[in-house]
């Protein structure tokens, strides 16, 4: 687990991440990331809302930012992308993760493809939501096997699902294969049961 923590932001308002990227929006937000954050933490009394302390949800929300604001320098191109897309998703977010999961585990990329088998599944909902939209979809153990995915392919754009730290990383991967990319940040970290707003990925797709 990336952090050092976990986490679950499911009690925010929307309001909240709505700040977010309209704060994400500001061209200098780098050089006053870690300000913006504390404001928001305090103003939206995320460490009553979360039981997170000062410090860690800072750090948090300065990751948030961050991926907001990429998200916004690449939403253009991602959007002018007319080849075939991949979407990346985290395996953490399976409604189990025993054999009740019945996708099937690839060990040459690795990766796991959702089988569909539980309707009410997180990883079956936004996969069939990423299909119906023409995208490739891979269930991730981790972001190792992401250069493998993307050299596996001619990809033209990729969504990805993760924490925080997470995206980071996998945008610096992206920026080596020069492929854009928009991500959407878990709000329910951990090793299971993690959590990510569905429509949020719904409005990129």
């Amino acid at each position: 687990m990336p952090y050092g923590f976990t986490f679950d932001l499911r009690g925010l308002p929307r309001s909240f991440f709505e700040e977010l990227v309209k704060l994400a929006y500001d061209s200098k937000i780098y050089r006053k990331v870690g300000r913006t954050a504390r404001s928001l933490v305090k103003r939206f009394r995320v460490e009553e809302l979360t039981g997170l302390n000062l410090t860690d949800a800072i750090s948090l929300f300065e990751d948030f930012l961050e991926i907001q604001a990429a998200n916004i320098m690449n939403r253009g191109r991602f959007r002018a992308a007319s080849g075939r897309k991949v979407l990346l998703l985290p395996h953490c977010a399976r409604k189990y993760m025993d054999n009740r999961c019945k996708a099937v585990f690839d060990p040459s990329i690795p990766t796991y493809r959702c089988a569909g088998c539980s309707p009410d599944c997180l990883i079956n909902q936004a996969t069939k939501l990423a299909r119906e939209k023409g995208y490739d979809v891979y269930v991730l153990p981790g972001g190792s096997c992401i250069p493998k995915i993307l050299s596996s392919r001619s990809y033209s754009a990729v969504i990805g699902v993760a924490c925080g730290a997470e995206l980071k990383l996998g945008y610096q991967i992206l920026q080596k294969f020069g492929i854009p990319g928009q991500a959407v940040p878990l709000l329910k970290n951990g090793c299971a049961g993690t959590w990510f707003d569905l429509e949020e990925l719904r409005r990129i797709l």
